[in-house]
């Protein structure tokens, strides 16, 4: 597969800010005439989570500098979320993620993990009995006592909750992870819960993630409204100079 450069990417920019999908399509059905379609499809894929491009809105695309966020699904959290599949395969909405994804970000480097389970509401008692019966320290939606007695500073924990609907979810090597729009939001929401994350540390996170990820604004506030927080995002100024 041929290697498409930043160059060129900056080439296909340089009269437009913002190219519709077709158009990048006929970009690369030139650069590339010998290819499908369907190539073309897959490169535009591989270009956006190289950072090279990225959405502005749905079929709307400018020129990028910032990677995806693609974190480490450890082979135990992806052995957990296809055995909680095949033991809930009615289950449409689960996603599973690792506080220690947020270390990058962070200053103080936590030792500890946190594995975040979140389930369809009405199915976090048989998911927590579940997980139960195969690992220790196991809590369902927690209170700020338990957190502070049994989880803060707990080597590892595992955490079961509700998942809030149409929270922005994605697929990474098959297991469903929440998209880091909503791990940013989910700071700010959960402070209990996410407590060694507050005050300094959660403008970090917050300042690195913005700078070195393509974040969808428009899907941080989105949910962030979703979950009556949009005035405390908004004080992180996450949304300063974007007219969304």
């Amino acid at each position: 597969m041929e290697k498409i450069s930043r160059n060129q990417v900056k080439e296909w920019f340089k009269n437009n800010q913002f190219l519709m999908h077709y158009q990048l399509i006929n970009e690369l059905s030139t650069l590339l005439p010998n290819r499908k379609t369907g190539t073309h499809y897959a490169t535009l894929h591989r270009l956006k989570k190289e950072g090279l491009i990225r959405n502005v809105r749905r079929g709307l695309y400018e020129a990028g500098s910032k990677r995806e966020f693609e974190p480490a699904v450890s082979k135990e959290l992806s052995g957990l979320f296809k055995k909680l599949r095949k033991r809930f395969p009615y289950l449409e909405d689960l996603c599973v993620w690792d506080s220690r994804w947020l270390n990058e970000f962070t200053v103080q480097q936590a030792l500890s993990s946190m594995v975040i389970i979140e389930t369809e509401r009405g199915t976090e008692d048989s998911v927590f009995e579940y997980i139960k019966a195969s690992y220790s320290r196991v809590f369902i939606d927690p209170t700020p006592k338990e957190i502070d007695n049994y989880i803060l500073g707990c080597e590892k924990c595992f955490v079961v909750r509700s998942l809030v609907t149409e929270a922005p979810v994605t697929s990474f090597d098959n297991v469903a992870i929440p998209r880091l729009e909503k791990i940013l939001v989910d700071l700010v929401c959960e402070k209990d819960l996410f407590v060694s994350f507050q005050g300094e540390e959660l403008r970090n996170i917050y300042h690195r993630a913005l700078t070195d990820y393509d974040v969808s604004l428009s899907t941080l506030r989105r949910y962030a409204r979703r979950r009556g927080r949009l005035e405390e995002i908004d004080k992180l100024k996450v949304t300063q100079g974007e007219g969304i």
